[in-house]
């Protein structure tokens, strides 16, 4: 009995660290640099400099206008503040935030 709880709590386990692992996908994904602020109803560059200079965060906004924590803002250069951009970035939709891995201007959106 105590043989079976193991292989179950072992094979739940496995199954979790699966599920975490394709959570954690890098995406692509289009969208504006905001400020935590104002979030999805501003992308005007000097406001969104003016916000993250006074104490906000550099967020993402998707296409869809989901609003993103960016958990490494070091990696957002302040030329990219309210900017159509793409990012590549490890989505963590559980705590609505990215991990940016890299980010250029957008092409188009």
């Amino acid at each position: 009995m105590k043989t079976q709880k193991t292989l179950a709590f072992v094979l739940a386990l496995g199954g979790m660290t699966g599920l975490a692992a394709a959570q954690m996908k890098t995406h692509k994904l289009k969208g504006w640099i905001s400020d935590s602020k104002c979030g999805a109803t501003n992308h005007q560059a000097d406001c969104v400099t003016k916000c993250i200079k006074g104490g906000a965060s550099p967020v993402f906004v998707d296409s869809k206008k989901t609003v993103w924590k960016i958990d490494n803002p070091d990696a957002i250069s302040s030329k990219y503040y309210g900017q159509k951009v793409q990012v590549k970035a490890t989505a963590d939709k559980a705590t609505d935030s990215i991990h940016v891995d890299k980010v250029m201007m957008a092409k188009s959106m």
